[in-house]
């Protein structure tokens, strides 16, 4: 879970961790909430879960810690093994020195595998056109404005799908890392002038508002997304407005 958790927190976009065990215990350990805390990392209710083949087939790549020669089935040929020391009767400082060994290899890794003609500073991807976007997102924000999905593809020079997704993911965990809330809001669709499909809010939208699958893409809000999607809206220009950003 801790590998999980701090992996999830750098990844760049297109990219998530997800861990499992051979024998996992029936709950997290709690020096695991307090290892992610002081990193900034808030551990939601969650239950270890055992390493099945599928989940293992579908990685695209696997980590063990000291067991690559025996677990999991169907690793061989994608994995690695960080042979890292167990956590049982360590002390809390040692239990700092692991979770910081293995930050740096988290970072090694996305690196030499995950990232692929990126730059990388300290934990945020730079790449060219995902800028541009952001500085864009900026001036809008500024000037107290939206931009479209149109407009975004003419930036980035790509089509709509999960390119110009990873895009916007990107952009939006940058700022959420800055403390700021993020542009999802002011990124409109031409047609309605407001958001639409996958980028309608942030992960605050009230549990009612939650828009199922089959609605994703449907151009139409109802009244409560509307008044939603406004309140959003001017957070993001009060904040964009209300302090120096660089």
């Amino acid at each position: 879970m801790l590998s999980e958790e701090l992996f999830n927190s750098k990844a760049p976009p297109g990219w998530r961790a997800e861990s499992a065990g051979v024998s996992p215990a029936p709950s997290v350990n709690p020096s695991v909430r307090q290892l992610l805390s002081e990193v900034g990392i808030t551990l939601t209710n969650r239950t270890p879960r055992i390493a099945t083949a599928a989940l293992v087939a579908s990685a695209s790549r696997v980590v063990t810690f000291g067991c690559l020669d025996r677990c999991p089935i169907g690793a061989e040929g994608k994995g690695e093994d960080w042979p890292l020391p167990g956590a049982t009767g360590k002390t809390f400082e040692e239990l700092r020195g692991i979770r910081d060994e293995l930050s740096s290899r988290i970072d090694d890794l996305i690196r030499r595998y995950c990232i692929q003609g990126q730059a990388v500073t300290g934990d945020r991807v730079q790449d060219p056109g995902v800028e541009n976007l952001r500085e864009e997102l900026l001036l809008k924000a500024k000037a107290r404005g939206t931009l479209t999905y149109g407009e975004m593809m003419r930036i980035l020079g790509i089509s709509r799908g999960r390119p110009l997704f990873e895009a916007i993911s990107a952009v939006d965990r940058d700022e959420y890392r800055r403390g700021a809330p993020g542009f999802a809001a002011i990124i409109v669709r031409k047609d309605t002038g407001f958001p639409g499909g996958g980028f309608f809010c942030d992960d605050g939208l009230p549990p009612s508002l939650r828009r199922p699958f089959s609605r994703a893409n449907d151009p139409k809000l109802s009244a409560a997304e509307m008044n939603y999607v406004k309140e959003e809206q001017k957070k993001i220009w009060n904040y964009y407005t209300g302090k120096a950003q660089t």
